[in-house]
């Protein structure tokens, strides 16, 4: 068996089922592909996939209780026979050609992992009763833009229908209503008039530069590819976060500081099925978060918490930070720790702040430095050693930010 594709799902039938119908198109040789679908629990009507006929080897496996998202991954490789290992998030419509432009980048090298392309989208199979104010704007616009959306509706709720009405109509549904079907998703290119498009920012930051940007590993989440002796080599992902939580990032922070060589296939095209959207469990991502940071605490894991304080992602900023830091590294020798240990623990500090509903300020004191006179003594003497160096200048912009706060 040459591909292993692993589909992890909880709660997301019947789009799992159509996402089961588009692999079944795939140009790849079929019988040299698996699908492992791990039912992780559901209480919807998931369990009936496993009378599904597939024209591929296809494998269900369902939990007797809900193992989580690293859990339910971990046990599909285990079952797995795959030389190659495809994640692919249930909901997930992908193209034809997915899996053959997959599978091409890991015939000779070991270590590569592709990471997906910049052609994605959020494409609109099933109306929702709970779908939030972001997804009724984007059907409000997909029926004032496009006909065939507009008709569409129109015929599965046998009503009229323009975009004023959407909010409304959502609002009154007691049930899903499904859109699209079986000879839709055959119909792949037609997709696309379902579909709002949606950018990757990060991806547009790195475009070629995936092997140099100490950013990188932050666009491996979800769905990605590697080989079965890699996967293994990790031991798999981190099973200790439990609930909503960073396990693919965390994951994708190992691979990275295993060599791995990423790679963003453009050819790739997958639509993410909208669904109903559950609230975040806030504490439950603060907890893994901390987790995620005690295990590595390093700069290009906790920098991510610079989104609490500043108005917008800002790519370069970080990127340059984090090139300065590996620099500052490789120059001196571990000189300047208690200067790098600073900046990790006031990004920390802001983690924990956040998880306490507490307002994000004051990091000198909350994280101890301000009352110990002869440590913070010492971290400010090093920062002003790496200024006058006059080549880190974003790293003492980082620094003289936080200490603000």
């Amino acid at each position: 068996m040459e591909v292993s594709i692993i589909l992890p799902s909880y709660n997301r039938y019947p789009l799992n089922l159509l996402s089961l119908y588009a692999l079944e198109n795939q140009t790849f040789d079929l019988s040299e592909m698996e699908v492992i679908l791990i039912d992780d629990a559901s209480t919807d009507q998931t369990e009936v996939l496993k009378e599904y006929q597939a024209p591929f080897q296809f494998i269900y496996l369902k939990t007797t209780q809900n193992i989580g998202l690293a859990a339910a991954r971990n046990l599909g490789v285990k079952m797995s026979n795959g030389k190659v290992i495809v994640f692919l998030d249930a909901e997930m419509i992908v193209d034809p050609n997915y899996i053959l432009n997959r599978y091409r980048h890991h015939l000779d090298k070991e270590n590569v992992v592709v990471i997906g392309g910049k052609r994605s989208g959020k494409l609109y199979t099933y109306l929702f009763p709970k779908y939030g104010k972001k997804q009724i704007n984007d059907l409000a616009y997909l029926v004032k833009m496009k006909s065939a959306v507009k008709k569409r509706i129109a015929k599965s709720i046998n009503k009229k229908v323009n975009s004023k009405k959407v909010r409304a109509i959502i609002k009154k549904l007691k049930h899903p209503i499904q859109l699209l079907n079986q000879e839709d998703i055959n119909n792949f290119q037609q997709l696309d008039l379902f579909t709002v498009k949606k950018d990757d920012d990060l991806l547009a930051f790195l475009g070629g530069d995936l092997e140099t940007s100490p950013l990188a590993w932050w666009a491996c989440l979800g769905n990605l590819s590697m080989n079965r002796s890699f996967f293994d080599s990790l031991e798999g992902y981190e099973e200790a976060f439990r609930g909503w939580g960073p396990e693919d990032a965390e994951f994708a922070y190992r691979l990275y500081k295993a060599g791995a060589k990423f790679v963003s296939e453009p050819a790739l095209i997958r639509y993410h099925q909208e669904h109903e959207k559950h609230k975040t469990l806030s504490e439950e991502d603060d907890r893994n978060w901390l987790l995620f940071m005690e295990k590595h605490p390093d700069l290009s894991v906790c920098i991510r918490d610079l989104s609490f304080i500043i108005m917008k992602m800002d790519y370069t900023f970080m990127d340059n930070i984090l090139r300065e830091s590996l620099t500052l590294k490789e120059e001196y020798d571990g000189k300047y720790e208690k200067f790098e240990h600073s900046l990790i623990m006031f990004l920390k500090e802001i983690r924990i702040l956040k998880s306490q509903n507490k307002p994000i300020s004051h990091l000198m004191q909350s994280s101890g430095i301000e009352s110990d006179a002869m440590t913070k003594q010492l971290i400010f003497e090093e920062r002003d050693e790496i200024e006058s160096y006059g080549k880190y200048t974003n790293l003492v912009e980082l620094f003289d930010l936080l200490t603000r706060i």
